[in-house]
């Protein structure tokens, strides 16, 4: 298309929506998908209608409907699937956006309207939204979804958020027409059409916004199944032919874009992970004899006319067919033995020797049952590993023994006496103990308290183990937990048992737990009174706090208990500051000579910018500027990877601490604090030093996120946008400790030093008290 064209295109194109609806046999439900687009807020819209040969009453009742709504147009075709459907709407529509609304779906009242605006304010020329699941039971998020933290709001790329591609329906989404001028959905494809489609879309959009709310709602009708498996038992050849076309009309599309090879291996990751495998496993499962030779020999006869690169650079293909296909080798049919043979043997003559040795080290035992179908075709490995398959999966064990153990266990030891004299510190948060429940371990060992204390970390547990743990919970008086914790999840104490949660986290910042139920990536509420419920009590740094508490974790004023946060006390031993001042210096010279500023990031963005991250702190201008007098410690939080920055790693200026070095030690003897919007400001406060807010993202960010308190108004210093302004203020030594003296009061306020100790005395040492007087 020429230049002059596309200017007369949008030259002719209206402000406004353009809706385009496939119809086909929907007269159940079509009535409330209509309403839910009548009585949108945003009037400047269109919806085209487009039955594509509907057989029952849809027609009559979309005509009685729309006669007098001018907005709505009706328009009919000869049946030729939704992919045709849709693609006579795009000829049809002439607004400058365009949405696309299934007939079975209903998008809420505002959601026209939020996403328009999202297009306007930000430019962004593709615009997303949350979604959810309905029936006649309910509503909820789609796992997949929530997993790939797909609705979190903000403006967005492929490279830094490839979890896009786990969306990729044509829904939900607003369409700025120069996106899709001329292209259309593949009408040849029957199954996962939109695909392309969609595909094309995200490529060209050099900018995509996701607003904050849900905009569309995909009904699940009753007895659906969301499952490939019928599917593919009714047409294996249809489906598998499809998904090829989708691998196939995507590769195209990338190469034609030339498409970055990170984002173009997250598709491939995606398509090969969701579609190729959903049907190759349904296939081998189905145990039909058809299916599973359709299935390997269409997957062989792909293969063949891809290139060595394609089949090495997708890992999918070799888990999917040497690993979990090799735990379903008693499904294949006595037939298809010889066809799956082969296949996996193409597969792996293909594989480059960097490939090969990846996966061999991966999954040893694996892999030799694999060489040994391969060289010898000896099954008998691959059997046995079919078998525990089959029965991990037939008799599901763990859950097995986890209801035994929440229903039967535990309910008989909440009725037996209280063991007054055992303690559990309870976590999944790590392997091995530390933060608050480390500090209370030590406090008991030190002390020489008679207490038995149960410590349960994360792991996975035998039946024995699992009982065990069930069995001290229900028994204990005072359990002691550090953050969300499933075992306990929706369960009963005995009323006489305390159940404290000390939380990870000191004061009160971003939203969580109750609070941040409205948050897109936030969990359903239903899942936190589950987590929630079963606390008696939850200990917080400062009285100023408690209203917060109380909200995030929906418990009453006398259950938020004042009296500090165990972890924070080594802030107050004076022999623990100099030794770890000493020891540091010690290993790093350096740090005697010079003030030390230390920088402790929070971590932002999708998985694929935590793990290439950039600093945008100008590095060399500290250096350049403040070299001479100071030193710079780097510590970034545990998921950003692959960290770089405009100065040489072995710089002199520089330390890079992150790994294997706690940031309440770095922070016991550093000069002043640079961050951001991390928690650890509430612990530095307490070391009475400097902290300097570098929040160049700052507008961005409290769009994203939520925050008890006004971002700006309740820190303790400035925020600086830019690295030079940032220099200066160091420079300049000035720094109003008032305003720092007013933070500490309102949310650390406990903390003394007395922590451990006030909690040791209230749950353990005088545990036969009442302690709601606190």
């Amino acid at each position: 298309m020429n230049i002059d064209s596309k200017e007369n295109i949008e030259q002719n194109r209206e402000s406004g929506v353009s809706i385009i609806m496939p119809l086909f046999n929907v007269e159940e439900v079509i009535l409330e998908t209509l309403e839910s687009i009548h009585e949108q807020t945003f009037e400047k819209y269109e919806a085209l209608l487009i039955d594509d040969g509907s057989t029952d009453k849809t027609t009559d009742i979309v005509m009685q409907y729309i006669k007098d709504k001018p907005q709505f147009k009706l328009y009919k075709q000869a049946n030729g699937g939704p992919a045709s459907a849709r693609n006579h709407g795009l000829r049809l529509a002439n607004k400058k956006y365009i949405c696309f609304v299934d007939s079975d779906d209903i998008i809420p009242n505002y959601a026209l309207q939020l996403m328009y605006d999202g297009a306007i304010t930000t430019g962004a020329k593709l615009i997303t939204g949350a979604t959810k699941r309905f029936n006649s039971k309910g509503e909820w998020f789609i796992p997949m979804h929530i997993k790939y933290n797909i609705a979190k709001p903000g403006m967005k790329t492929l490279l830094n958020n490839p979890e896009l591609f786990y969306s990729i329906g044509p829904c939900a989404k607003l369409y700025h027409h120069s996106l899709i001028d001329g292209v259309f959905f593949p009408e040849n494809i029957r199954y996962g059409e939109d695909q392309p489609f969609v595909l094309h879309a995200l490529l060209q959009a050099e900018n995509i916004y996701t607003v904050e709310k849900v905009v569309y709602y995909y009904r699940l009708r009753d007895g659906e199944s969301q499952s490939l498996t019928q599917s593919v038992n009714k047409n294996p050849i249809r489906i598998l032919k499809s998904i090829f076309q989708i691998f196939d009309y995507g590769e195209a599309e990338l190469l034609k874009n030339n498409t970055e090879y990170e984002i173009a291996l997250k598709y491939y990751q995606r398509v090969s992970s969701v579609e190729l495998w959903g049907a190759l496993r349904a296939a081998i499962e189905s145990r039909k004899s058809e299916n599973q030779q359709i299935a390997f020999t269409m997957i062989l006869d792909w293969f063949k006319n891809k290139s060595d690169d394609f089949l090495n650079i997708i890992p999918s293909f070799r888990y999917f067919l040497l690993h979990s296909s090799i735990e379903r080798v008693r499904y294949i049919t006595k037939d298809n033995k010889e066809n799956y043979r082969k296949l996996i043997a193409y597969l792996w003559s293909r594989q480059g020797e960097e490939a090969k040795n990846a996966f061999k080290k991966a999954y040893p035992i694996h892999m030799k049952a694999v060489l040994q179908i391969i060289d010898n075709n000896d099954w008998k490995d691959a059997r046995k590993i079919s078998l525990k398959f089959i029965i991990r999966r037939k008799f599901k064990a763990p859950i097995l023994i986890s209801k035994v153990s929440r229903r039967i266990v535990f309910k008989l030891a909440t009725w037996l006496p209280r063991k007054k004299n055992q303690v559990v510190l309870a976590t999944e948060r790590s392997t091995q103990l530390e933060g608050n429940l480390l500090a209370i371990y030590d406090y008991l060992f030190y002390n020489d308290m008679p207490q038995k204390v149960y410590v349960f970390l994360r792991k996975n547990r035998n039946w024995f183990e699992m009982f065990q743990l069930y069995y001290v919970l229900g028994r204990a008086q005072t359990i002691v937990l550090d953050d969300y914790y499933n075992k306990i999840y929706g369960l009963k104490f005995n009323k006489k048992s305390y159940v404290v949660q000390s939380w990870h986290a000191t004061g009160a910042f971003k939203k969580f737990g109750f609070s941040a139920l409205e948050g897109t990536d936030a969990n359903t509420k239903e899942f936190e009174i589950r987590a929630h419920s079963p606390y008696t009590d939850v200990l917080v740094s400062s009285e100023g706090i408690i209203p917060e508490y109380m909200e995030a974790f929906r418990k009453k004023a006398n259950q938020i208990k004042p009296i500090g946060v165990p972890r924070t006390d080594i802030f107050f031993e004076h022999e623990y500051v100099n030794y770890t001042k000493e020891k540091y210096q010690k290993m790093y010279p350096q740090l005697r000579e010079k003030k030390v500023l230390l920088y402790a990031p929070t971590f932002r963005g999708g998985p694929n910018e935590r793990f290439n991250y950039s600093v945008v702190l100008d590095i060399a201008a500290l250096k350049k500027e403040l070299g001479d007098t100071h030193i710079l410690i780097l510590k970034f939080h545990p998921v950003i990877k692959n960290v770089s920055f405009n100065i040489k790693e072995d710089d002199p200026f520089i330390l890079n601490l992150s790994v294997n070095h706690d940031i309440n030690d770095l922070m016991l003897f550093s000069d002043a604090l640079i961050t951001d919007y991390s928690s650890v400001i509430f612990e530095y406060s307490l070391m009475n030093r400097p902290i300097y807010f570098f929040a160049y993202d700052i507008d961005e960010y409290l769009d994203e996120r939520g925050f008890y308190f006004d971002y700006k108004a309740t820190i303790p210093g400035e925020v600086f946008k830019d690295t030079t302004s940032l220099i200066n203020s160091i420079k300049n030594g000035t720094y109003n400790y008032a305003d720092l003296e007013t933070f500490k009061k309102k949310f650390v306020g406990s903390l003394d030093g007395d922590s451990t100790k006030r909690f040791v005395e209230t749950y353990i040492t005088k545990n036969n008290e009442d302690v709601n007087h606190l």
